[in-house]
Protein backbone atom coordinates (compact mmCIF):
# COMPACT_ATOMS: atom_id res chain seq x y z
CA UNK A 1 0.00 0.00 0.00
CA UNK A 2 2.75 2.44 -0.98
CA UNK A 3 3.33 5.13 -3.61
CA UNK A 4 6.26 5.52 -5.96
CA UNK A 5 8.39 8.55 -5.30
CA UNK A 6 7.61 10.15 -8.65
CA UNK A 7 3.89 9.41 -8.88
CA UNK A 8 1.93 12.70 -8.78
CA UNK A 9 -1.01 13.18 -6.47
CA UNK A 10 -3.24 14.13 -9.42
CA UNK A 11 -3.01 10.58 -10.76
CA UNK A 12 -4.85 9.27 -7.69
CA UNK A 13 -7.64 11.84 -8.16
CA UNK A 14 -7.88 10.84 -11.81
CA UNK A 15 -8.13 7.19 -10.88
CA UNK A 16 -10.98 7.93 -8.45
CA UNK A 17 -12.93 9.93 -11.00
CA UNK A 18 -12.25 7.65 -13.96
CA UNK A 19 -12.76 4.29 -12.26
CA UNK A 20 -14.47 1.80 -14.51
CA UNK A 21 -18.24 2.02 -14.02
CA UNK A 22 -21.07 -0.12 -15.33
CA UNK A 23 -22.34 0.92 -18.75
CA UNK A 24 -25.74 1.70 -17.24
CA UNK A 25 -24.40 3.93 -14.45
CA UNK A 26 -26.87 6.45 -13.03
CA UNK A 27 -26.42 10.16 -12.56
CA UNK A 28 -27.99 11.69 -9.48
CA UNK A 29 -30.66 13.38 -11.60
CA UNK A 30 -31.58 10.06 -13.22
CA UNK A 31 -31.87 8.41 -9.82
CA UNK A 32 -34.16 11.19 -8.59
CA UNK A 33 -36.32 10.90 -11.70
CA UNK A 34 -36.63 7.11 -11.35
CA UNK A 35 -37.55 7.47 -7.68
CA UNK A 36 -40.26 9.96 -8.54
CA UNK A 37 -41.64 7.60 -11.18
CA UNK A 38 -41.45 4.33 -9.27
CA UNK A 39 -41.68 4.95 -5.51
CA UNK A 40 -44.89 3.32 -4.19
CA UNK A 41 -45.20 6.04 -1.56
CA UNK A 42 -45.86 8.59 -4.32
CA UNK A 43 -48.48 6.34 -5.88
CA UNK A 44 -50.17 6.14 -2.49
CA UNK A 45 -50.20 9.91 -2.11
CA UNK A 46 -51.53 10.31 -5.66
CA UNK A 47 -54.44 8.05 -4.78
CA UNK A 48 -54.98 10.13 -1.66
CA UNK A 49 -55.24 13.22 -3.86
CA UNK A 50 -57.75 11.43 -6.09
CA UNK A 51 -59.83 10.42 -3.07
CA UNK A 52 -59.85 14.01 -1.74
CA UNK A 53 -60.84 15.33 -5.18
CA UNK A 54 -63.73 12.87 -5.43
CA UNK A 55 -64.80 13.74 -1.89
CA UNK A 56 -64.84 17.41 -2.83
CA UNK A 57 -67.41 16.87 -5.60
CA UNK A 58 -70.10 15.89 -3.09
CA UNK A 59 -69.33 18.45 -0.39
CA UNK A 60 -71.82 21.16 0.56
CA UNK A 61 -74.78 19.43 -1.02
CA UNK A 62 -78.07 18.47 0.56
CA UNK A 63 -78.20 14.97 2.02
CA UNK A 64 -80.12 12.32 0.11
CA UNK A 65 -83.91 12.40 0.54
CA UNK A 66 -85.63 9.62 2.45
CA UNK A 67 -88.43 7.41 1.19
CA UNK A 68 -90.40 5.64 3.90
CA UNK A 69 -93.25 3.10 3.97
CA UNK A 70 -95.53 2.10 6.80
CA UNK A 71 -98.92 1.50 8.36
CA UNK A 72 -100.72 3.89 10.62
CA UNK A 73 -103.45 3.14 13.14
CA UNK A 74 -103.46 -0.62 12.61
CA UNK A 75 -105.82 -2.28 15.17
CA UNK A 76 -104.10 -4.78 17.48
CA UNK A 77 -107.09 -5.66 19.69
CA UNK A 78 -110.79 -6.47 19.27
CA UNK A 79 -112.60 -7.97 16.31
CA UNK A 80 -110.79 -5.75 13.80
CA UNK A 81 -107.25 -6.49 14.98
CA UNK A 82 -104.77 -6.91 12.16
CA UNK A 83 -107.26 -5.78 9.52
CA UNK A 84 -106.23 -3.23 6.90
CA UNK A 85 -109.76 -2.59 5.59
CA UNK A 86 -112.22 -2.71 8.46
CA UNK A 87 -111.02 0.35 10.41
CA UNK A 88 -111.71 3.87 9.29
CA UNK A 89 -108.39 5.06 10.74
CA UNK A 90 -106.01 2.45 9.30
CA UNK A 91 -103.82 3.85 6.51
CA UNK A 92 -101.01 2.60 4.31
CA UNK A 93 -98.43 5.39 4.15
CA UNK A 94 -95.66 6.26 1.70
CA UNK A 95 -93.66 9.38 2.54
CA UNK A 96 -90.82 11.44 1.08
CA UNK A 97 -88.70 13.61 3.40
CA UNK A 98 -85.67 15.86 3.04
CA UNK A 99 -83.21 17.16 5.64
CA UNK A 100 -82.06 20.73 4.88
CA UNK A 101 -78.92 21.76 6.83
CA UNK A 102 -78.52 25.51 7.18
CA UNK A 103 -76.50 27.36 4.58
CA UNK A 104 -73.59 28.00 6.94
CA UNK A 105 -73.21 24.28 7.62
CA UNK A 106 -73.16 23.46 3.91
CA UNK A 107 -70.65 26.24 3.23
CA UNK A 108 -68.42 24.93 6.04
CA UNK A 109 -68.64 21.43 4.56
CA UNK A 110 -67.42 22.79 1.22
CA UNK A 111 -64.61 24.70 2.96
CA UNK A 112 -63.50 21.57 4.75
CA UNK A 113 -63.47 19.51 1.53
CA UNK A 114 -61.37 22.21 -0.18
CA UNK A 115 -58.98 22.18 2.76
CA UNK A 116 -58.66 18.39 2.71
CA UNK A 117 -57.86 18.51 -1.00
CA UNK A 118 -55.22 21.15 -0.32
CA UNK A 119 -53.80 19.02 2.48
CA UNK A 120 -53.61 16.01 0.15
CA UNK A 121 -51.65 18.11 -2.35
CA UNK A 122 -49.35 19.48 0.35
CA UNK A 123 -48.79 16.04 1.86
CA UNK A 124 -47.85 14.70 -1.57
CA UNK A 125 -45.19 17.40 -1.76
CA UNK A 126 -43.89 16.21 1.61
CA UNK A 127 -43.85 12.59 0.43
CA UNK A 128 -42.09 13.62 -2.78
CA UNK A 129 -39.48 15.47 -0.74
CA UNK A 130 -38.92 12.43 1.48
CA UNK A 131 -38.64 10.07 -1.52
CA UNK A 132 -36.22 12.31 -3.44
CA UNK A 133 -34.12 12.91 -0.31
CA UNK A 134 -33.89 9.19 0.42
CA UNK A 135 -33.00 8.37 -3.19
CA UNK A 136 -30.32 11.08 -3.18
CA UNK A 137 -28.91 9.71 0.07
CA UNK A 138 -28.71 6.22 -1.44
CA UNK A 139 -26.98 7.55 -4.57
CA UNK A 140 -24.45 9.55 -2.52
CA UNK A 141 -23.66 6.56 -0.29
CA UNK A 142 -23.12 4.44 -3.39
CA UNK A 143 -20.91 7.10 -4.97
CA UNK A 144 -18.83 7.37 -1.79
CA UNK A 145 -18.32 3.60 -1.65
CA UNK A 146 -17.21 3.60 -5.30
CA UNK A 147 -14.72 6.41 -4.61
CA UNK A 148 -13.21 4.50 -1.69
CA UNK A 149 -13.02 1.28 -3.69
CA UNK A 150 -11.24 3.13 -6.49
CA UNK A 151 -8.73 4.40 -3.94
CA UNK A 152 -8.26 0.87 -2.65
CA UNK A 153 -7.37 -0.42 -6.12
CA UNK A 154 -4.55 2.12 -6.24
CA UNK A 155 -3.33 0.87 -2.89
CA UNK A 156 -3.03 -2.65 -4.30
CA UNK A 157 -0.56 -1.26 -6.85
CA UNK A 158 1.49 0.24 -4.05
CA UNK A 159 1.38 -3.04 -2.15
CA UNK A 160 2.93 -4.81 -5.14
CA UNK A 161 5.61 -2.12 -5.28
CA UNK A 162 6.29 -2.62 -1.56
CA UNK A 163 6.68 -6.35 -2.08
CA UNK A 164 9.20 -5.80 -4.89
CA UNK A 165 11.14 -3.27 -2.80
CA UNK A 166 11.35 -5.57 0.23
CA UNK A 167 12.46 -8.51 -1.91
CA UNK A 168 15.13 -6.37 -3.57
CA UNK A 169 16.54 -5.25 -0.22
CA UNK A 170 16.53 -8.78 1.16
CA UNK A 171 18.27 -10.08 -1.96
CA UNK A 172 20.94 -7.43 -1.50
CA UNK A 173 21.33 -8.44 2.16
CA UNK A 174 20.43 -4.96 3.40
CA UNK A 175 17.19 -5.62 5.23
CA UNK A 176 15.94 -7.79 8.10
CA UNK A 177 14.34 -11.11 7.16
CA UNK A 178 11.36 -10.21 9.36
CA UNK A 179 10.34 -7.68 6.67
CA UNK A 180 9.53 -10.45 4.19
CA UNK A 181 5.89 -11.18 5.26
CA UNK A 182 4.98 -7.52 5.75
CA UNK A 183 3.68 -7.04 2.19
CA UNK A 184 1.53 -10.16 2.48
CA UNK A 185 0.21 -8.96 5.84
CA UNK A 186 -0.72 -5.57 4.38
CA UNK A 187 -2.31 -7.32 1.40
CA UNK A 188 -4.54 -9.35 3.74
CA UNK A 189 -5.60 -6.14 5.47
CA UNK A 190 -6.40 -4.59 2.10
CA UNK A 191 -8.53 -7.61 1.23
CA UNK A 192 -10.41 -7.27 4.49
CA UNK A 193 -10.98 -3.60 3.85
CA UNK A 194 -12.17 -4.26 0.31
CA UNK A 195 -14.70 -6.82 1.54
CA UNK A 196 -16.09 -4.27 4.01
CA UNK A 197 -16.30 -1.61 1.30
CA UNK A 198 -17.95 -4.04 -1.11
CA UNK A 199 -20.58 -4.80 1.52
CA UNK A 200 -21.18 -1.08 2.00
CA UNK A 201 -21.49 -0.63 -1.75
CA UNK A 202 -24.09 -3.40 -2.02
CA UNK A 203 -26.02 -1.96 0.92
CA UNK A 204 -26.04 1.47 -0.73
CA UNK A 205 -27.14 -0.07 -4.01
CA UNK A 206 -29.98 -1.88 -2.22
CA UNK A 207 -31.03 1.38 -0.56
CA UNK A 208 -31.06 3.11 -3.94
CA UNK A 209 -33.16 0.31 -5.50
CA UNK A 210 -35.60 0.70 -2.61
CA UNK A 211 -36.61 4.03 -4.14
CA UNK A 212 -35.83 3.73 -7.84
CA UNK A 213 -37.17 0.21 -8.35
CA UNK A 214 -35.19 -2.64 -9.97
CA UNK A 215 -32.01 -1.61 -11.76
CA UNK A 216 -30.31 -3.50 -14.57
CA UNK A 217 -27.10 -5.24 -13.61
CA UNK A 218 -24.70 -3.96 -10.97
CA UNK A 219 -25.80 -0.35 -11.12
CA UNK A 220 -23.16 2.26 -10.39
CA UNK A 221 -23.04 6.05 -10.30
CA UNK A 222 -22.03 8.43 -13.05
CA UNK A 223 -20.64 11.94 -12.63
CA UNK A 224 -18.93 13.62 -9.72
CA UNK A 225 -20.27 15.03 -6.51
CA UNK A 226 -23.36 17.19 -7.16
CA UNK A 227 -22.77 20.93 -7.10
CA UNK A 228 -25.57 23.35 -6.20
CA UNK A 229 -24.92 27.03 -6.78
CA UNK A 230 -27.08 28.43 -3.99
CA UNK A 231 -25.72 29.12 -0.52
CA UNK A 232 -27.77 28.23 2.61
CA UNK A 233 -28.57 31.92 3.18
CA UNK A 234 -30.13 32.11 -0.31
CA UNK A 235 -32.83 29.63 0.71
CA UNK A 236 -34.31 32.00 3.29
CA UNK A 237 -36.19 33.81 0.54
CA UNK A 238 -37.90 30.53 -0.39
CA UNK A 239 -38.74 29.51 3.13
CA UNK A 240 -42.51 30.06 2.94
CA UNK A 241 -42.86 27.69 -0.04
CA UNK A 242 -41.00 24.90 1.75
CA UNK A 243 -43.36 21.86 1.99
CA UNK A 244 -43.28 21.68 5.79
CA UNK A 245 -44.54 25.26 5.95
CA UNK A 246 -46.77 25.09 2.87
CA UNK A 247 -48.88 22.37 4.49
CA UNK A 248 -49.96 24.83 7.19
CA UNK A 249 -52.11 26.82 4.73
CA UNK A 250 -54.59 23.98 4.04
CA UNK A 251 -54.38 22.88 7.66
CA UNK A 252 -55.44 26.39 8.64
CA UNK A 253 -58.31 26.23 6.13
CA UNK A 254 -59.43 22.97 7.70
CA UNK A 255 -59.41 24.54 11.17
CA UNK A 256 -61.35 27.53 9.82
CA UNK A 257 -63.92 25.14 8.33
CA UNK A 258 -64.26 23.39 11.69
CA UNK A 259 -64.83 26.77 13.32
CA UNK A 260 -67.44 27.69 10.70
CA UNK A 261 -69.16 24.34 11.30
CA UNK A 262 -69.27 24.99 15.05
CA UNK A 263 -70.72 28.44 14.44
CA UNK A 264 -73.30 26.94 12.07
CA UNK A 265 -74.61 24.88 15.00
CA UNK A 266 -76.08 28.11 16.42
CA UNK A 267 -78.39 28.42 13.40
CA UNK A 268 -81.32 26.03 12.99
CA UNK A 269 -81.48 23.21 10.47
CA UNK A 270 -84.85 22.24 9.10
CA UNK A 271 -86.56 19.45 7.19
CA UNK A 272 -89.78 18.75 5.32
CA UNK A 273 -91.79 15.63 4.59
CA UNK A 274 -94.69 14.78 2.27
CA UNK A 275 -96.79 11.67 2.94
CA UNK A 276 -99.56 9.95 0.98
CA UNK A 277 -101.98 7.93 3.15
CA UNK A 278 -104.16 5.29 1.56
CA UNK A 279 -107.30 4.25 3.48
CA UNK A 280 -109.73 1.34 3.14
CA UNK A 281 -112.06 1.01 0.14
CA UNK A 282 -114.89 3.55 0.22
CA UNK A 283 -112.88 6.00 2.34
CA UNK A 284 -111.03 9.07 1.11
CA UNK A 285 -107.24 8.89 0.88
CA UNK A 286 -105.24 11.60 2.64
CA UNK A 287 -102.02 13.58 2.33
CA UNK A 288 -99.80 15.07 5.04
CA UNK A 289 -97.19 17.83 4.82
CA UNK A 290 -94.79 18.46 7.69
CA UNK A 291 -91.97 20.92 8.34
CA UNK A 292 -89.64 20.69 11.35
CA UNK A 293 -87.04 23.16 12.61
CA UNK A 294 -84.21 22.63 15.09
CA UNK A 295 -84.09 24.87 18.13
CA UNK A 296 -80.54 25.71 19.28
CA UNK A 297 -81.85 27.41 22.39
CA UNK A 298 -78.99 26.69 24.81
CA UNK A 299 -75.85 27.97 23.01
CA UNK A 300 -74.03 28.75 26.24
CA UNK A 301 -74.03 25.07 27.22
CA UNK A 302 -73.64 23.47 23.80
CA UNK A 303 -72.53 25.53 20.80
CA UNK A 304 -70.41 28.24 22.46
CA UNK A 305 -67.95 25.83 24.16
CA UNK A 306 -67.37 24.08 20.83
CA UNK A 307 -66.76 27.42 19.12
CA UNK A 308 -64.26 28.39 21.82
CA UNK A 309 -62.48 25.05 21.34
CA UNK A 310 -62.16 25.63 17.58
CA UNK A 311 -60.72 29.10 18.20
CA UNK A 312 -58.15 27.49 20.50
CA UNK A 313 -57.31 24.99 17.76
CA UNK A 314 -56.61 27.86 15.37
CA UNK A 315 -54.33 29.60 17.84
CA UNK A 316 -52.53 26.32 18.46
CA UNK A 317 -51.91 25.92 14.73
CA UNK A 318 -50.50 29.45 14.49
CA UNK A 319 -48.08 28.67 17.32
CA UNK A 320 -47.09 25.42 15.62
CA UNK A 321 -46.47 27.29 12.36
CA UNK A 322 -44.19 29.80 14.08
CA UNK A 323 -42.33 26.99 15.84
CA UNK A 324 -41.78 25.16 12.54
CA UNK A 325 -40.63 28.35 10.83
CA UNK A 326 -38.09 29.06 13.57
CA UNK A 327 -36.83 25.47 13.43
CA UNK A 328 -36.29 25.67 9.67
CA UNK A 329 -34.48 29.01 9.99
CA UNK A 330 -32.26 27.49 12.68
CA UNK A 331 -31.56 24.50 10.41
CA UNK A 332 -30.53 26.83 7.58
CA UNK A 333 -28.24 28.81 9.87
CA UNK A 334 -26.73 25.60 11.23
CA UNK A 335 -26.30 24.27 7.68
CA UNK A 336 -24.50 27.46 6.68
CA UNK A 337 -22.00 26.90 9.49
CA UNK A 338 -21.55 23.25 8.49
CA UNK A 339 -21.03 24.15 4.82
CA UNK A 340 -18.34 26.68 5.76
CA UNK A 341 -16.64 24.15 8.06
CA UNK A 342 -16.65 21.38 5.44
CA UNK A 343 -15.45 23.62 2.61
CA UNK A 344 -12.59 24.84 4.80
CA UNK A 345 -11.68 21.29 5.83
CA UNK A 346 -11.65 20.09 2.20
CA UNK A 347 -9.45 23.02 1.13
CA UNK A 348 -7.03 22.33 3.98
CA UNK A 349 -7.02 18.62 3.13
CA UNK A 350 -6.36 19.26 -0.57
CA UNK A 351 -3.81 22.06 -0.33
CA UNK A 352 -1.92 21.17 2.84
CA UNK A 353 -2.52 17.83 4.53
CA UNK A 354 -2.55 15.53 1.52
CA UNK A 355 0.52 17.04 -0.18
CA UNK A 356 2.47 16.83 3.09
CA UNK A 357 1.35 13.25 3.71
CA UNK A 358 2.26 12.34 0.13
CA UNK A 359 5.70 13.88 0.53
CA UNK A 360 6.25 12.05 3.80
CA UNK A 361 5.22 8.74 2.22
CA UNK A 362 7.49 9.24 -0.78
CA UNK A 363 10.47 10.29 1.37
CA UNK A 364 10.03 7.39 3.77
CA UNK A 365 10.00 4.95 0.84
CA UNK A 366 13.10 6.63 -0.65
CA UNK A 367 14.88 6.33 2.70
CA UNK A 368 13.93 2.66 2.95
CA UNK A 369 15.26 1.96 -0.54
CA UNK A 370 18.50 3.74 0.34
CA UNK A 371 18.85 1.73 3.54
CA UNK A 372 18.34 4.74 5.84
CA UNK A 373 14.81 3.96 7.04
CA UNK A 374 12.80 1.08 8.40
CA UNK A 375 9.70 -0.59 7.03
CA UNK A 376 7.49 0.48 9.96
CA UNK A 377 8.05 4.11 9.04
CA UNK A 378 7.16 3.40 5.40
CA UNK A 379 3.98 1.56 6.36
CA UNK A 380 2.96 4.19 8.92
CA UNK A 381 3.43 7.02 6.44
CA UNK A 382 1.49 5.16 3.77
CA UNK A 383 -1.37 4.37 6.15
CA UNK A 384 -1.57 8.02 7.25
CA UNK A 385 -1.68 9.11 3.60
CA UNK A 386 -4.43 6.59 2.85
CA UNK A 387 -6.52 7.62 5.83
CA UNK A 388 -6.33 11.26 4.75
CA UNK A 389 -7.62 10.32 1.29
CA UNK A 390 -10.50 8.41 2.85
CA UNK A 391 -11.20 11.33 5.18
CA UNK A 392 -11.32 13.69 2.21
CA UNK A 393 -13.83 11.45 0.47
CA UNK A 394 -15.92 11.37 3.64
CA UNK A 395 -15.79 15.18 3.88
CA UNK A 396 -16.80 15.56 0.24
CA UNK A 397 -19.64 13.09 0.77
CA UNK A 398 -20.85 14.94 3.87
CA UNK A 399 -20.76 18.28 2.04
CA UNK A 400 -22.56 16.86 -1.00
CA UNK A 401 -25.22 15.27 1.21
CA UNK A 402 -25.76 18.52 3.12
CA UNK A 403 -25.99 20.65 -0.02
CA UNK A 404 -28.28 18.14 -1.72
CA UNK A 405 -30.64 18.02 1.25
CA UNK A 406 -30.72 21.82 1.33
CA UNK A 407 -31.47 22.02 -2.38
CA UNK A 408 -34.19 19.37 -2.29
CA UNK A 409 -35.76 20.74 0.89
CA UNK A 410 -35.64 24.46 0.16
CA UNK A 411 -34.56 25.04 -3.43
CA UNK A 412 -37.06 23.10 -5.54
CA UNK A 413 -40.30 24.69 -4.37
Amino acid sequence: MFRTAKRPLALLGGLILCVSLPANALTLEQALRLAQQNAPELETSTLGQLAAREERSGAGRLPDPRLSFGLENLPIEGDQRGSLSNSDMTMQVIALSQEVPNRGRRRADSMRADALLGMADAERSLVQLAVRSAAASGWLRLHQAEQELALLEDLYDHNRLLDLTVRARLAAGSGPVADRPRAALELARLDERREALTARLEQARAELRRWTGPLDGQQGTSGGWPVWNMQPSDYLDRLETQPELAVFAPRGQERQASLALAEADRRPDWSWSLAYQRRAAGLDDMMSVQVSVGLPVFPGQRQNPRIAARHADLESLRSELESTRRRLVAELESAAADVARLESAIRRMTTTLLPLASERSELSLADYRAGRGNLDEVIGARQAHTELHIERIALEAELADLRTRLHLTFGEH
